[in-house]
């Protein structure tokens, strides 16, 4: 746990420490321990750097709005202290992969490779609204297992609950919503033009919540970027799907 400049920053490093630096970040309403079907599989060749997005899992929660600006900042603070700061690669799923995104275009020259699954250039008010009624309109737990529900393609009921957990053993509704509000008015697609970074975009054929036009449309503003589309899987990619996912970032990493 890092407590500086104000805020407080869960984060937990393993793996390979003479191998190459590569840091997870996950998506809206998880944490960390998204991460278990990748760890056992990138610990061996990669020095892995995960953490707790601001106002998620047991990183600070300050009970007023926050914005991706604060996102990106724990992630400045974090990284600073650990001296961590060239040579990285990231993977991003969703929110995490916009966070990577405005760290990457604020440090190009800190990253080699950026891998972004299922994610976005922009974020729509209407699509933040939608996810806020939902959030408002159920149960904390209810609104948790309903996000295995619509990512996991196919669905299991074991992940399904194992996400749920991880999302009401840290968050309350208040924290849920303001974690979605802050991605409201989310837009750098134009500025993705000039950033000259290695990229590869993964995303679900069945993904219903960053749609394969996500993933397209940032393929066309990154100019140093490929696309795959991984048939039948879903919004939570890297746990639906996380043996593929894992062999295409590997040897997007290792090429």
């Amino acid at each position: 746990m890092l407590e500086k400049e104000g805020t407080k920053i869960s984060y937990q490093i393993s793996g390979n420490e003479s191998g190459p630096k590569l840091i997870l970040i996950h998506g809206l309403f998880l944490n960390a321990d998204c991460w278990r079907d990748q760890l056992p599989y990138f610990e061996q060749d990669y020095h892995i750097l995960r953490f707790d997005l601001h106002g998620h899992g047991r990183s600070i929660k300050t009970g007023k709005r926050y914005t991706i600006r604060n996102y990106v900042t724990d992630m400045m603070i974090l990284l600073s202290h650990l001296g961590w700061n060239e040579n990285l690669s990231f993977v991003g799923h969703s929110l995490g992969g916009m966070v990577a995104l405005v760290y990457a275009l604020e440090h190009p020259n800190q990253i080699e490779k950026l891998v972004i699954a299922s994610s976005y250039c922009f974020v729509s008010n209407e699509a933040v609204t939608d996810v806020a009624g939902r959030v408002q309109g159920n149960p904390i737990d209810k609104f948790a297992l309903g996000i295995g529900k619509r990512g996991l393609s196919p669905y299991d009921e074991e992940t399904a609950q194992w996400i749920a957990n991880m999302v009401t053993d840290h968050m309350t509704q208040k924290d849920a919503l303001y974690a979605t509000a802050a991605s409201a008015g989310f837009n750098i697609c134009e500025n993705l033009s000039n950033l000259e970074i290695p990229t590869l975009l993964i995303v679900g054929k069945e993904d219903i919540t960053t749609p394969v036009w996500a993933s397209e449309m940032l393929h066309e503003w990154l100019p140093q970027s490929e696309i795959v589309i991984v048939e039948e899987a879903g919004h939570l990619i890297i746990n639906d799907h996380s043996e593929e996912f894992n062999r295409l970032v590997d040897d997007f990493l290792k090429k």
